[in-house]
């Protein structure tokens, strides 16, 4: 059964992840980060707790003023080394969508629908428990893709064939997993989800919004990500809340 989405959670935020990352399972977050917005920050996360944190398998920092996305990990409250490459992709003001998935390897990540890098496991994907998310973003969406594989493939030393999980339409094709009433700005060019405005959506109850959402997310999935090249290894407003955990979030 697939793990349901969350929708519109309040920033900061601790959310477990259904069922953990293994190889296959694909996160998706979409949102919009305010004009105004200096940074933010996404984990993947050893457990819930923020001050003093758990460990931090990938630590994702979107950082507008040095125009870069940090990924780190954290062990005992002891940052490790950042990897900096690949510039900002994301536009303040615009909407996203990032899309993070577990290989037996390593993180794949991709930004509005390109492929933006890779991030080699430092810690066991295994352990990994809880999303947070702090910083200036406000995050519409986050849904779970992807069957949990057979035990045998869990601890694979290459990684799983992709077109094993399925072949849904391509990446960033129209009704591939957009959350109802998503309201953001224009949206970033190749961004190719058609989104509800806010008002269009009244007069649609919860209980059929979450179904439309589930059901838009079953539409989509990871072999789309694939047949659209991101599994490459060549990687080249409403008010704003801001806040952080715990006092250490950015200071890697």
């Amino acid at each position: 059964m697939a793990a349901p989405p969350i929708y519109s959670p309040v920033i900061p935020c601790v959310q477990p992840i259904p069922g953990g990352m293994y190889p296959g399972r694909m996160v998706r977050f979409q949102g919009n980060v305010p004009p105004g917005g200096q940074r933010f920050a996404i984990n993947f996360q050893c457990g819930p707790n923020t001050d003093p944190r758990d460990d931090i398998a990938m630590h994702l920092n979107f950082r507008f003023v040095e125009m870069c996305v940090v990924r780190n990990h954290l062990t005992a409250m002891n940052w490790g080394v950042e990897e900096t490459n690949g510039g900002m992709p994301l536009v303040r003001g615009q909407p996203f969508e990032a899309l993070v998935l577990c290989d037996t390897q390593s993180f794949k990540i991709a930004l509005n629908g390109v492929h933006f890098c890779e991030f080699p496991h430092r810690l066991p994907f295994q352990r990994i428990s809880h999303l947070t998310i702090d910083g200036d973003v406000m995050m519409q969406f986050i849904g779970f893709e992807g069957e949990q594989p057979p035990p045998s493939q869990m601890y694979m030393s290459e990684p799983p064939a992709y077109g094993a999980y399925g072949a849904p339409p391509a990446y960033g094709a129209p009704g591939y997993g957009a959350p109802q009433g998503f309201v953001g700005g224009a949206q970033p060019q190749g961004y190719g989800t058609q989104y509800v405005q806010g008002d269009q959506r009244r007069g649609l109850g919860t209980g059929a919004a979450v179904g439309l959402g589930v059901g838009a997310l079953a539409a989509g999935g990871l072999a789309g990500y694939a047949m659209a090249g991101g599994f490459s290894n060549d990687s080249p407003p409403s008010e704003v809340q801001v806040a952080e955990f715990g006092g250490d979030d950015w200071m890697e």
